[in-house]
């Protein structure tokens, strides 16, 4: 890949294979009695397309269609004397549709030699026949990037395929991948032990592939984590099941998406997909993959702006925008969270903005996109109405959930034509949680993507490199780009090294999510102290002990500490509810004020005059 070397792009985040490749053959009509991987001399074009569309849906990783292309596995179809041929257009193929902009894994599948039974002749024929296939696959000039040897269902002959790797091309990387059984086995070898032999044995990467579906091997890879090496899992598109009198493949793509989320969580470095699976199980995979790492889709392009435009200077942030200007010279801000309606009248939104104004203390209001995966008017429309109507500054949220890389390079485009100057960029929730959770997550970009793409019109180029304006007159954007934090992340350690990631990729403003520990509070300022950039602390005024609970109960990463529980416990329902929840949050303003460059605040349910309340002697 043009972009970043493998391993350093492994290092920083998870990474996603291609699915089958046989299976997907067999439904665009191939017989299954054909070699498949002979297929790269007589058919090529069908092969280059299933890469393309594997490319296409997102994959970061394409396999060269040679699992079956050892000389002994050849043989059974009367191919053995094309060995070399069918390895080395199986490499062509995959470069030649994917260039430089996914990495390229020889595929290397096993000889079909049961090692436990073989004589020492026939494993040593199996031995010579891998290691003719590794030394086609790693002598194409400019071919692959890592080898991967999969499916070996017996642990000693994919040992032996490491063993060979090694020698025959030391630099490169090796993924090996074995084949357990339904019941998370190699013979008698759990998972844990399987994963302590590989790496003994020499592999990068260590995982499993084939063989069962998601929920056998997400078991798999719960034993296989934590032993030393990245580990790497690829299921099956599942097992048929009756449910009701009717055969149904659990495994459905929607669920591959949930499965490769709750892999990366457990620390899983790779996921994909093996038989069964198609372009359309690895698109919903995409979107967790990039929901946990600092690539994207933009960045498989960045190579091709190298010999392009050549970036611009950005302006200078204090002139971007009224609240940047304010932000450079040292001042003290206050922004407001302002609710899109859930319909088509601004007038209340507005209204509420022109109050905010007339008060003399609000520098911003900034209004979600679609929080919660709730469908609300158009941030991006509320935003152009209150300045126009109310003439206070917006902050615009940005979220990656519902924009592909062009709809999101032509809303940005659209926000500074429409006079709107100050981002907020965040990944944005899942559809899940919200109304609508059968729409269609995109995310083609997380947070640290589109920061870097926001950073790029800044500097006059377009993701692809491209200058912005018509030929000849060269134009930039004015960003102001903010990001959120999340000080109590139950991942602690991810939240600091995102957001290290965040400005590097060109975040200049950090708004933190609310806090009312602050002992939580402290250690975040303390341990963001180095990054330089000014933070907006997040207050959501309490409106009730039940808010209170449920917020320190069900809100990841919101603890309500015991003593503010009881305090909000203590007060009467209603208005001195609202009122000691107003009282706690100017208390944690006023503790951290000298150490912030300003505020966030959050109004609960529409309740605007609550944030000035918590202004009021600051």
């Amino acid at each position: 890949m043009g972009v970043i070397p493998f391993r350093e792009a492994l290092a920083a985040g998870p990474l996603l294979f291609d699915g089958a490749m046989g299976s997907l053959l067999y439904e665009r009509g191939v017989f299954l009695t054909r070699s498949f991987d002979e297929l790269n001399l007589s058919q090529p074009e069908i092969v280059a397309q299933v890469h393309r569309d594997y490319l296409d849906a997102g994959a970061d990783i394409i396999e060269t269609n040679t699992f079956g292309a050892n000389r002994i596995a050849l043989a059974r179809h009367g191919f053995a004397d094309k060995t070399v041929e069918i390895n080395r257009a199986g490499v062509l193929l995959a470069r030649g549709a994917v260039g430089d902009q996914a990495y390229v894994a020889g595929s290397v599948g096993p000889t079909g030699v049961s090692w436990g039974n073989a004589s020492a002749a026939e494993r040593t024929r199996a031995r010579e026949a891998l290691a003719e296939q590794l030394d086609v696959l790693t002598s194409v000039p400019g071919g692959v990037d890592l080898l991967l040897l999969e499916t070996f269902p017996e642990l000693a002959e994919l040992e032996a395929a490491i063993e060979l790797a090694r020698k025959i091309a030391p630099t490169l990387p090796i993924i090996a991948q074995a084949m357990f059984t339904p019941e998370g086995r190699i013979g008698t070898l759990e998972p844990g032990a399987v994963a302590d032999r590989l790496v003994e044995a020499g592999a990068d990467v260590i995982g499993a592939n084939c063989g069962a579906g998601p929920p056998e091997l997400y078991e798999v890879a719960t034993k296989m984590v934590g032993h030393g090496r990245p580990v790497a899992i690829q299921p099956n598109a599942g097992f048929p099941r009756m449910i009701e009198g009717r055969t149904i493949y659990v495994a459905n793509p929607e669920h591959f998406g949930v499965f490769a989320r709750r892999l990366l969580q457990i620390g899983v470095a790779m996921v994909g997909g093996c038989c069964g699976t198609t372009p359309e199980h690895i698109r919903r995979m995409a979107g967790a993959v990039r929901m946990r790492s600092g690539r994207d889709l933009g960045a498989r392009v960045t190579g091709a702006g190298a010999a392009g435009a050549a970036p611009l200077s950005p302006p200078p942030l204090a002139g971007r925008s009224g609240l940047a200007g304010k932000l450079a010279a040292g001042k003290f801000v206050v922004s407001v969270e302002l609710s899109a309606p859930p319909g088509i009248s601004a007038t209340k939104a507005v209204e509420a903005a022109a109050m905010l104004k007339a008060s003399g203390k609000i520098d911003a209001v900034n209004i979600a996109d679609g929080p919660r995966a709730s469908a609300r008017m158009a941030n991006l429309a509320l935003c152009a109405a209150v300045q126009q109507h109310a003439g206070l500054e917006t902050i615009l949220h940005v979220c990656c959930r519902d924009r592909n890389l062009i709809g999101l390079v032509s809303h940005l485009l659209g926000a500074h034509a429409l006079g709107l100057r100050n981002l907020v960029i965040i990944t944005g929730d899942p559809p899940k949680l919200g109304d609508y959770p059968f729409a269609t997550p995109v995310y083609d970009l997380d947070s640290i993507g589109l920061l870097r793409m926001a950073e790029r019109l800044n500097r006059g180029l377009d993701p692809a490199g491209k200058a912005l304006g018509p030929p000849g007159q060269r134009e930039q954007t004015s960003f102001l780009m903010a990001t959120g934090a999340e000080p109590g992340a139950v991942d602690y350690e991810r939240e600091l090294e995102r957001l290290h990631e965040k400005k590097a990729a060109g975040a200049e403003l950090v708004m933190t999510q609310p806090i009312y520990d602050p002992h939580v509070l402290e250690r975040f300022l303390d341990d963001t102290k180095d990054l330089g950039l000014p933070i907006l602390v997040g207050l959501l005024p309490l409106a009730s002990a039940r808010n209170a609970e449920f917020l320190n109960a069900e809100v990841p990463g919101m603890r309500v500490p015991d003593e503010i529980r009881a305090r909000m416990a203590r007060a009467p329902e209603g208005a001195p509810a609202r009122a000691e929840g107003v009282r706690i949050a100017r208390e944690a303003l006023d503790a951290v004020k000298h150490r912030v460059q300003g505020a966030y605040i959050m109004p609960p349910f529409g309740r605007y005059q609550s944030a000035l309340d918590i202004l009021e002697g600051l």
